[in-house]
C-alpha cells in the first residue's frame, strides 16, 4: 500500500549560527518592527535623550542596519535636490544677463554618498575601533550600534535641506551675497550642532562607565579620558560639517 511521503519544514536558520558568506548572517541587522523605528527616530530627533545607549531594554534593537541605510538614503537624495533645487530657484528668480545657466552635476550625488555614508561608518568604526582594542574598554559597545547611533541622528540634517531652498526665495543672491551666506552658515552650524550634540549624548554614558571601570574608580582621570574621547569625537563632527557647508549648501555667485 502507498504511503505519501511526508515532507518536514525547514527549520530556520539561525543568524548567530551562520557566517558573513550566507544571507540569513545579515537578517538580524534588518529586524525591526515600525514602532520601534519610530521610536527610535523620536528618540533621535532630541539631542539632549541618551536612553538609546543606556537603556537594556533597547540593547537588542540597537544592534540594526535598517534605520542607518534608509534614513541616510533619504538624506543623500533631499541634500542633492537641495542644493541642485537652491541653485536652479536662484538662477529662475534672479537672473541676469551675464550669468550663465546652471547645469547641474550627478557627480554632486556621487559625492553626497561617499560624505555621508563614509562619515557615518568611518568615524564609528574608528571609535568602536579605538575603545575596543586600544582602550580595552571593560563593557565595550559593538559597531553596528553605534553606526546605528549615528545613523539615526542623520534625520536632524533634513530640516535643512528645506530651510536652504526656502533661504533662496527669500534672499537674492545677486545683491545680498553676504547675506546668504551668513544665513546658510547659521543654518548648517546649528544642524550640525544638534546632530553632533545628539551622538555625543548617545555615546557619553558608555563612555564614561567604561573610563570609570578602566580608572579603577578613579573619578578625575577617567574624566578627563572620558572628555579626551568626546572632544575627539567633536573634533571629527566639526570637519564633517565644514565639508558638508563647502560642498553642499554654498550657493554660486
Amino acid at each position: 500500500m502507498y504511503e505519501p511521503q511526508v515532507i518536514k519544514p525547514k527549520l530556520p536558520v539561525d543568524p548567530q549560527k551562520s557566517h558573513m558568506f550566507q544571507l540569513h548572517f545579515y537578517r538580524r541587522f534588518f529586524d525591526l518592527d515600525t514602532e520601534t523605528f519610530f521610536r527610535k527616530i523620536q528618540q533621535a530627533l532630541n539631542p539632549f535623550n541618551g536612553a538609546q545607549a543606556v537603556d537594556d531594554e533597547l540593547d537588542a534593537s540597537d544592534s540594526e542596519l535598517y534605520g542607518f541605510i534608509w534614513i541616510t538614503g533619504t538624506l543623500i537624495f533631499l541634500v542633492f535636490v537641495s542644493s541642485t533645487g537652491s541653485n536652479l530657484l536662484a538662477e529662475w528668480l534672479h537672473p541676469t544677463k551675464k550669468s550663465q545657466k546652471y547645469e547641474y552635476s550627478f557627480d554632486l550625488l556621487t559625492l553626497s554618498i561617499s560624505l555621508f555614508y563614509g562619515y557615518n561608518v568611518v568615524v564609528p568604526a574608528l571609535f568602536w575601533g579605538f575603545t575596543t582594542w586600544f582602550l580595552k574598554f571593560p563593557q565595550p559597545t559593538s559597531l553596528i550600534r553605534v553606526i546605528s547611533i549615528y545613523g539615526y541622528t542623520n534625520i536632524l540634517w533634513v530640516p535643512i535641506t528645506v530651510l536652504n531652498l526656502l533661504i533662496v526665495l527669500i534672499v537674492n543672491n545677486k545683491k545680498h551675497h553676504l547675506l546668504l551666506n551668513l544665513l546658510e552658515w547659521l543654518v548648517v552650524l546649528f544642524s550640525g550642532l544638534v546632530t553632533g550634540l545628539s551622538n555625543i549624548t548617545k555615546l557619553r554614558p558608555i563612555v564614561q562607565k567604561n573610563c570609570l571601570l578602566l580608572h579603577e574608580g578613579d573619578a578625575d582621570a577617567s574624566t578627563k579620558q572620558a572628555w579626551a574621547i568626546i572632544a575627539g569625537l567633536a573634533v571629527a563632527h566639526a570637519g564633517f560639517v565644514l565639508l558638508v557647508k563647502i560642498s553642499f549648501f554654498g550657493i554660486t555667485a
